[in-house]
């Protein structure tokens, strides 16, 4: 029951004093006051309730039987990018985890029965799409193009994970393409999976389907881990914050390294493995992905008791091992921009562990396509003031939002590129 994952995490929400640190990035990294603020939803709705804060202390409320599980419930809960914000901001002055209970929530109001309509829609379409080996022929035609293995059928060193995006599963497929030929050029042995079932589970993740989540994250453990690969690369930032963070935190394993396609690129640049030798010249700045970033450490393993001094204060003992979101994903795809001739690049104000969302994780794209969309143009706004030319990110679900939210504003308008695409034209692969 979702309701004793909640129980044992009562001592995290009661942690909380209301400082409201976790609706904005702390204050010394602050360097413009208009991009000072950090939660999406509390941005957006001005309301304490729908920040990290507000959702600890809604979920206590529901243990101690002061309010009870509804539909109004349901709708603050889940008007949440899950990016993990309020976690890190919280964690500039205190050891709390803020991110477990906001899953630990949306997963009892999906046990409650009040999922999201617009999330069960996705849902049930993911089931009926996982068990459909013709939605995935695309992926196997381009890879057997490209002279890729097909697993598990053949066997190969380097497991490539397109992923899944709410736009389909054929977005990914160009980006992904140009990555293989990268991976191909530099000597890899390189597949994909030939089976139907290649979802990571994120989206059930995102949304509280906790059963959907483990279940989907053990068939594709299980799968993965009897293919002897060595490694197994991302397209998604997403993708390798769930599988790397999120599957021990469930007690899923995975055998094989598990690298984002911005951890390889960069290692063969700095090896000389990868050349660059074309220029591409464009001012751009970066975004970084939240499960790429701030939510892609592995958690650690802790055993403890919360103790109490002189009456108020509270501490772990022994001392809890923290992530505090520093040792996400953050210096290789810089490393990468800084490596491409001809490219001027730009920091925005909220970067690293402390960028702003880019509205399009949690399902809220789903649900509340106008925070979603908010969210992103702020985001944009914020990239705009960089004086930059393009938006680069590492993540296509941090892509299509981006890119989303401009169709509905065009005095806002500002291009947005993945750095896998950005790394592909400065090789001398031809197509």
């Amino acid at each position: 029951m979702a309701i004793e994952r909640l129980r044992a995490l009562e001592d995290e929400m009661k942690t909380c004093f209301r400082c409201s640190l976790c609706k904005m990035v702390p204050l010394p990294v602050i360097t413009d006051s208009r991009y000072a603020q950090g939660c999406p939803a509390n941005r957006e709705y001005h309301v304490h309730g729908y920040s990290g804060s507000g959702k600890s202390i809604m979920a206590l409320s529901l243990l101690e039987d002061r309010i009870t599980a509804d539909e109004t419930l349901a709708e603050i809960a889940f008007a949440c990018t899950t990016c993990g914000l309020c976690d890190v901001a919280c964690k500039f002055i205190m050891d709390s985890e803020r991110q477990v209970v906001n899953i630990a929530l949306r997963e009892h109001m999906v046990d409650k029965g009040l999922g999201l309509p617009a999330h069960r829609k996705v849902i049930e379409q993911q089931k009926r799409v996982s068990h459909r080996e013709a939605s995935y022929l695309p992926h196997l035609k381009w890879a057997r193009e490209l002279g890729l293995k097909v697993l598990p059928e053949e066997k190969a060193d380097v497991l490539l994970l397109p992923g899944w995006t709410r736009h389909g599963v054929d977005e990914s497929i160009e980006t992904a393409g140009k990555l293989a030929r990268m991976l191909l050029r530099a000597g890899f042995d390189v597949g994909i999976l030939g089976t139907a079932r290649q979802d990571t589970g994120l989206f059930a993740y995102w949304t509280g389907y906790r059963d959907l989540f483990t279940d989907t994250a053990l068939e594709l453990s299980l799968l993965i881990n009897g293919l002897d690969v060595r490694t197994v690369v991302t397209v998604s930032g997403a993708d390798l914050g769930i599988l790397r963070a999120k599957y021990p935190e469930y007690g899923i394993e995975l055998k094989p390294e598990v690298l984002h396609a911005t951890e390889v690129l960069a290692r063969l640049i700095k090896k000389r493995k990868l050349r660059l030798p074309r220029t591409v010249r464009a001012k751009v700045t970066y975004h970084d992905p939240c499960y790429l970033g701030r939510q892609s450490e592995p958690p650690h393993q802790w055993e403890g008791e919360l103790r109490m001094t002189h009456g108020v204060m509270t501490y772990f003992s022994p001392p809890k091992p923290i992530n505090r979101g520093v040792n996400g994903v953050f210096d290789p795809p810089r490393d990468i921009l800084e490596s491409i001739r001809g490219i001027d690049f730009v920091e925005m104000h909220r970067i690293r562990e402390y960028a702003l969302c880019c509205g399009g994780g949690g399902g809220v794209p789903e649900a509340y396509p106008r925070l979603a969309g908010n969210t992103a143009l702020h985001r944009i706004d914020e990239a705009r003031s960089s004086g930059a030319q393009y938006l680069v990110t590492a993540c296509h679900h941090c892509r299509n939002n981006l890119t989303d939210a401009q169709a509905a504003a065009p005095d806002a308008r500002l291009p947005v590129v993945d750095i896998i695409d950005l790394v592909y034209e400065a090789t001398d692969i031809e197509v």
